[in-house]
């Protein structure tokens, strides 16, 4: 009836527009790289999974079905035996042992596989949908899509059908000799289904905690942004001049529920807090947004936080509730060597919950 296979790809398309907004939302958190031509980008992302790397995919119209097939995919290297545990306990947050597929250049399926009756047909599993034995010469070499029985649940990659992953996966092939790379769905929050917009994308890519060590979604390479502390503490530059300190914002408007449990002993009562900012990135309304602060003082920077003041005045701010121009001794005599300590210990706790906000996106500078 069809001289060829169908297209699985027949999902939503995102536009350029999506995409833009989407990481410009995003960007306190992310690390940009426009990269328009092809031939570089995907020579990066060899590069990153040839290195041990976890990389994501996000591309072109989604996949129809339940397989990802390189538009909304993880990406590892078959090689690394040791990134089955890796991705299954740090991105996809699941049983260790879950196995994971390879997707392999069609014209070589049959040098790695044994596809029986189906060695004529290059393309003989564009949807992932066959089981095929990996022969046994070959095992050795590609470990994390082997299963315990030799088996694999192949993907075949044509040029003509799949042009930009078959370019992928050819680049990788030239780096390393080995013509596929490991493939699983694009989903690192439990009970997610595979990414379908550019803000799923980015939710996903952030919540996995820097296990996914880059996004590649369109044009645009994107790394996670390391927490500028100098910019915050407005450190001396390179070039010798003082940078302006930063002023930490939230993401949005915050709400706050606490909770507790009156028992018969009244210091056993711990209250919980926890916040939701709809508008931060990582914000998952399958839990309902909620993320638990660590304590009262976690509660109060964010509140503290509009983007109307630098890190000196948040500091300042707290010394005076604590104590006037720093915090109170109870010998006056000692306060010139208890201070600077307190002092210290105050600056350390507030620079430890800045960063873990700032990790989980509900405040950026």
């Amino acid at each position: 009836l069809w001289s060829e296979p169908l297209s699985p790809y027949l999902g939503p398309m995102p536009s350029k527009m999506e995409i833009r907004e989407a990481i410009e939302a995003a960007s306190p958190w992310l690390q940009i790289d426009p990269i328009k031509d092809d031939d570089r980008r995907f020579e990066i992302m060899a590069r990153e999974i040839e290195s041990g790397g976890v990389i994501a995919w996000y591309h072109s119209r989604s996949e129809l079905g339940p397989r990802a097939l390189g538009h909304r995919s993880i990406l590892a290297d078959p090689r690394k035996k040791a990134l089955v545990r890796f991705i299954n306990e740090h991105v996809k947050k699941r049983e260790s042992f879950r196995p994971f597929a390879p997707s392999c250049l069609a014209e070589e399926a049959s040098n790695w596989f044994d596809l029986g009756d189906n060695d004529f047909n290059d393309n003989v599993s564009p949807y992932m949908s066959i089981t095929a034995n990996v022969k046994e010469s070959k095992r050795g070499q590609i470990p994390a899509v082997t299963h315990v029985d030799g088996s694999s649940r192949l993907q075949t990659v044509t040029a003509k059908a799949e042009p930009l992953y078959h370019r992928l996966i050819s680049a990788f092939f030239d780096l390393t000799g080995v013509p596929m790379v490991l493939n699983t769905s694009f989903n690192t929050l439990k009970g997610e289904p595979i990414v379908e917009t550019p803000s799923n994308a980015i939710r996903s890519f952030l919540s996995s905690m820097g296990s996914i060590e880059m996004l590649v979604m369109d044009e645009y390479v994107i790394r996670r942004r390391d927490c500028d502390m100098k910019s915050l503490m407005g450190e001396e530059r390179d070039d010798g001049l003082i940078r302006e300190q930063s002023k930490p914002k939230r993401a949005g408007d915050v709400f706050y529920e606490t909770k507790f449990t009156i028992t018969d002993d009244p210091e056993s009562i711990q209250p919980v807090t926890r916040v939701c900012i709809p508008d931060r990135p990582m914000h998952n309304e399958k839990d309902g947004g909620w993320f638990e602060l660590l304590d009262d003082l976690e509660g109060e920077l964010l509140g503290i936080c509009d983007g109307s003041s630098t890190l000196n005045e948040i500091l300042t701010q707290f010394k005076s509730e604590m104590g006037g121009d720093g915090m109170p001794s109870s010998n006056e005599d000692d306060e010139s060597t208890e201070l600077p300590e307190l002092d210290q210990i105050l600056f350390e706790n507030i620079m430890r919950r800045l960063i873990r906000l700032y990790e989980h996106t509900l405040i950026g500078w």
